[in-house]
């Protein structure tokens, strides 16, 4: 209601004759009305321009900014340079290493914005048909799109949409089974997701795991998930999972193998390769694991990660080429320390210098050459710190505790998990 602000009232005029009263009755410029206008009509607001480069340290997008070696738009950036692309909107491209291909500031800017673009395009299709399938009587379309949220990962409008094909047909057997999988998958990883943590796009679960009780439990939902044979956008993370608890909890053969399938899911990336070589390491396949480091820290030579890794794998080949204290009790590497106290109690007694004292020479050196061998198996391995500096491949053979075997009086010294005893045997 014009008047109410002073403008006189107009009457059979032309719209523009309209607009100039408009803005000379209020004194707003037509320049200003028409600017607001475009705005509101949708105007990019510049949109894939390119601020410029922005200079980070240590060969790293994430690292610390130096502005002094910021460049323009229409620089090459060629190797060596580390950062990123700003451009306008607050909006990232090209963040790099330093080892890339050169490439300018203002082409990579209007490659993101093109994709961005596309990005809202394709969202804002998908919303519209969210929208519209309520309102859709087809059972055929409804179950499609179903499906094909539920192959792309979204299992919430996929079991919208199944609901409402099932209100159409209740006895649609194709969809009633893949809404009882979806709705089966769904609940598993929301119990999965409160053992492991939420799920981060490109970090992974949050949540860090402190007990073996805590993988064994999320070890058994995720291969109930993976029972389902859910689609291939499930597959990945949950056989990442999967492999990351299997190695937590020294299973060699299946840590190995799941490790294999996230590697092949997830197009060979650096996270699944180092989950591969750690596998490798428990599976004892120390040269695939030096492999696999030695690509990674070529690759990325900043890396400390692949260069622990690689010190690790080396020191282990090197000890897998001495006396393994774990083949010395014939027990496996994930062995508990009650199955590692039974066996050496078991060759203790069997090679005990008691029992081989009516033996040949040669037979009874033997046993006391085994027996001190078994003994200093032992006295590493139930020792937890000990342990871990063995399975590191750290260097434990420079007499880890007191001399462990003197005879005396038909006997033997021993030490039992920390207790220094002497064990005779009639």
């Amino acid at each position: 209601d014009l008047p109410r602000f002073g403008a006189p009232r107009t009457a059979d005029k032309s719209p523009r004759h309209m607009t100039r009263e408009i803005c000379r009755s209020w004194r707003v410029p037509l320049v200003t009305l028409f600017a607001g206008l475009a705005s509101a009509d949708g105007d990019d607001g510049g949109e894939g321009k390119c601020m410029g480069w922005r200079q980070t340290a240590g060969c790293s997008p994430s690292g610390r900014r130096e502005p002094a070696r910021d460049r323009g738009c229409d620089v090459s950036i060629g190797q060596d340079w580390s950062g990123y692309c700003e451009c306008a909107g607050g909006v990232r491209a090209a963040e790099s290493t330093c080892t890339h291909e050169s490439f300018t500031c203002e082409a990579k800017c209007r490659e993101q914005w093109a994709w961005l673009r596309e990005q809202r395009k394709k969202r804002a299709e998908q919303e519209k048909e969210v929208e519209s399938a309520s309102a859709d009587d087809n059972l055929a379309k409804l179950y499609k799109r179903g499906k094909g949220f539920y192959v792309m990962g979204n299992t919430e409008l996929a079991l919208r949409h199944f609901r409402e094909a099932l209100k159409l047909d209740p006895e649609h057997g194709a969809c009633k089974a893949d809404y009882k999988q979806a709705k089966k998958l769904e609940k598993l990883l929301g119990k999965l997701e409160g053992v492991m943590g939420k799920e981060v796009e490109g970090k992974g679960r949050m949540k860090q795991l402190e007990r073996d009780d805590q993988f064994e439990e999320a070890r058994g939902l995720i291969e109930d998930s993976l029972a389902l044979s859910p689609p291939a956008v499930y597959r990945a993370s949950l056989y990442r999972d999967l492999c990351i608890c299997c190695t937590k909890l020294r299973l060699k053969d299946e840590s190995l193998s799941a490790c294999k399938e996230h590697h092949a899911l997830d197009s060979g990336s650096a996270a699944s390769r180092t989950l591969l070589a750690e596998a490798s390491l428990l599976a004892e396949r120390y040269e695939d694991a030096i492999g696999i480091y030695r690509k990674l820290a070529e690759e990325d030579e900043h890396s400390k990660e692949a260069r622990e890794g690689l010190q690790r794998a080396e020191k282990l080949l090197k000890r897998s080429r001495e006396e393994d204290y774990y083949k010395v009790l014939n027990v496996s590497r994930s062995a508990s320390p009650r199955e590692i106290k039974r066996a050496y109690h078991k060759l203790a007694v069997e090679y005990h210098p008691d029992k081989n004292k009516d033996k040949a020479d040669a037979e009874r050196e033997a046993a006391e050459v085994k027996f001190k061998s078994v003994a200093l198996a032992y006295e590493v391995l139930s020792d937890e710190d000990l342990r871990r500096k063995y399975d590191e491949g750290e260097d434990v053979s420079g007499n880890p505790g007191e001399q462990q075997q003197q005879e005396q009086q038909g006997g033997m010294w021993m030490n039992h998990g920390g207790q220094h005893v002497h064990v005779r045997f009639r």
